[in-house]
């Protein structure tokens, strides 16, 4: 029964520490779209570090459309993403950063996408 004993008198501890560090992540969902787009981002954040990824899907067209000099642009250039063909209508784009200024989960993303000569802008809303 002594063994019993040491393991409760570890594992409480540590569970707490874990309990407490983990406290300040904070999962994040925004959605949006606009006339021929519809967005995600999803991401992970502590209390300086965030890993997500955005999600972009052209409405209407099969997974074999060709999009031509694709341009998706975030928050005024936080993030870019060029590319002159792209197959697929779905275009992923990660987003990861360490000691850094970490997305304001009450602010709107916005998100100005640009392919073959034409353009659309639209937010991401905070859910």
């Amino acid at each position: 029964m002594r063994g019993d004993d040491s393991i409760k008198k570890f594992l409480v501890p540590l569970f707490l520490f874990v309990f407490i560090a983990g406290c300040n992540t904070e999962y994040v969902n925004f959605n949006g779209e606009s006339e021929n787009w519809k967005g995600q981002y999803r991401a992970h954040i502590d209390d300086n570090s965030e890993n997500g990824v955005y999600t972009f899907r052209y409405k209407g067209a099969t997974e074999n459309v060709v999009l031509e000099n694709l341009k998706i642009v975030i928050n005024g250039g936080e993030s870019v993403l060029k590319e002159t063909r792209r197959e697929g209508a779905t275009v992923k784009m990660s987003s990861a950063c360490s000691g850094c200024a970490v997305t304001d989960t009450k602010e709107s993303i916005k998100v100005e996408i640009e392919w073959g000569g034409k353009e659309e802008d639209f937010l991401l809303e905070p859910n």
